[in-house]
């Protein structure tokens, strides 16, 4: 991946993948801005029939991280997915770059 990946999962969330750092974007929680360096993101994915109820949080630390949780409606659950997988991507680039 070159450059940056943006997903808005709703209008209170954005995503973005900036090579291996996820940046959540969110009012929800405070302070409204999250950093998570792909090699210590976990995703929680539960589908519901008509969304899915998604947690982030990071694994390895010290401070466990906040987690999460909001949901992907249905119509950006593809989309969700590409995300998750680009991340995916950046993630195993990241550990082979060592």
């Amino acid at each position: 991946m070159t450059g940056r990946l943006r997903l808005r999962v709703s209008d209170s969330l954005l995503l973005i993948l900036d090579r291996d750092v996820v940046t959540i974007v969110t009012p929800e929680y405070e302070p409204g801005i999250f950093f998570v360096h792909v090699e210590l993101m976990e995703v929680h994915v539960a589908p519901k029939r008509d969304r899915w109820r998604v947690t982030i949080r990071t694994r390895g630390v010290s401070r466990p991280f906040q987690v999460l949780p909001f949901d992907v409606p249905a119509d950006r659950i593809a989309a969700f997915e590409e995300f998750i997988a680009e991340a995916r991507r950046a993630r195993e680039a990241s550990l082979a770059e060592g």
